[in-house]
């Protein structure tokens, strides 16, 4: 899920890149385990899960999920980052698009899946104009962002994961490092989602950064699966962004 406030809510103007941000990217396969929900495990924050830290996942997820077209939104996307164990990581799409509450998707029994409960980001991109905000000051406006959240919980299978009942605090919040983002040809989702209908196809945009609870799913067992995501911005009566959205996911034997 994630969160982009109102032109009026003071926190957020983004910027176009002139060059994208370049990362070379270690692929290598995390066997520990940390938490546990429902029999699910839970790769844990502090582990390099896949050859990337969880900071450096969700500055992929971000980058997949900004590139998406409204019209062909995925519900789970391939990373795309290199060959062996760490292209199996599959992203699911956050929130407030694709609108279905429900999503249904199917995966192997080899596919761990990196997904945000809550997260919001900032850039400088914005209608009329953009702005001109360092990188600093940008991690500055998703900080604030991050303050104005009051609830966030994930449930597995019917069991509530542990750890982010304080959002602000959660052993499972993580800041992205600052990271390029390209948007999609045709329908992207900063005109389409977000309103920024100046904004064109195939544009590159640097610096962008977020804040967010994310989580790493060690591959699932075969079968049904249920994940839930609840995240909320602002008072529960008049919320900036309220998240709630299930996955039905039926994982198959490979």
């Amino acid at each position: 899920m994630f969160a982009r406030p109102k032109r009026n809510y003071p926190i957020m103007k983004p910027f176009v890149a002139i060059k994208p941000l370049v990362a070379a990217l270690a692929c290598s396969l995390f066997a520990s385990f940390g938490a546990s929900a429902g029999g699910v495990n839970i790769l844990p924050p502090s582990s390099l899960p896949y050859g990337l830290s969880y900071e450096e996942w969700s500055a992929k997820w971000w980058q997949w999920s900004l590139s998406q077209a409204t019209n062909k939104i995925e519900y789970g996307g391939s990373a795309g980052l290199c060959e062996g164990p760490a292209s199996e990581v599959r992203f699911l799409a956050g929130g407030p698009y694709p609108a279905a509450s429900v999503r249904r998707i199917t995966v192997s029994d080899k596919v761990a899946l990196f997904f945000p409960v809550l997260t919001v980001w900032v850039d400088n991109s914005g209608c009329p104009a953009f702005t001109t905000l360092s990188a600093d000051q940008l991690l500055a406006q998703a900080e604030g962002m991050w303050g104005s959240v009051t609830e966030t919980s994930c449930t597995i299978d019917g069991e509530l994961v542990a750890g982010m009942e304080d959002p602000t605090n959660s052993i499972y919040l993580v800041q992205s490092p600052p990271f390029s983002y390209t948007t999609a040809p045709k329908h992207n989702v900063l005109a389409g989602a977000y309103g920024e209908s100046c904004i064109g196809g195939d544009t590159t945009i640097y610096p962008a950064l977020s804040d967010g609870i994310f989580l790493m799913l060690a591959p699932l067992k075969p079968g049904k699966h249920t994940i839930h995501l609840v995240g909320i911005v602002g008072p529960a009566t008049a919320p900036y962004v309220d998240v709630d959205v299930t996955y039905d996911i039926t994982v198959l034997r490979l």
